[in-house]
């Protein structure tokens, strides 16, 4: 009696040549990676063009309180913010100067004559 061939068999089926493709493949996919990765972390380091830099020339306080009020899951959640606290800071390379609202903890820390960082308003986004 002859028994019938197991059907479940696997016959390697990989030649040295699709070796070396999937190995090369791999590598350039690698080397495709790193220098997304290179190129990414150079452009880091560099300012947005929305990033501006000036010094404070005035300092604002209205002390004006803000009730903030939010629905979510939980119902209705109320809070107080200070709102009216604000600096000029004048850009001397766009050759104006900008109102910018900040909170009362950077309000307190910064002087006239300072150097700030801001994001441009909305409007003038490039």
């Amino acid at each position: 009696m002859t028994t019938a061939p197991n059907p479940r068999t696997i016959i390697p089926d990989t030649r040295k040549r699709d070796t070396v493709i999937a190995v090369i493949a791999g590598f350039v996919v690698l080397a495709f990676v790193a220098f997304g990765l290179i190129v990414l972390s150079s452009e880091h380091g560099k300012p947005s063009a929305n990033q501006l830099t000036g010094t404070i020339t005035a300092k604002h306080a209205s002390g004006e309180r803000e009730r903030e009020i939010r629905v979510g899951r939980k119902g209705l959640a109320a809070r107080e913010t200070d709102s009216g606290y604000s600096f000029d800071i004048r850009v001397e390379k766009e050759g104006r100067t900008y109102t910018v609202p900040v909170s009362k903890q950077l309000y307190d820390i910064r002087k006239v004559g300072d150097k700030q960082s801001f994001i441009r308003p909305p409007s003038e986004q490039k």
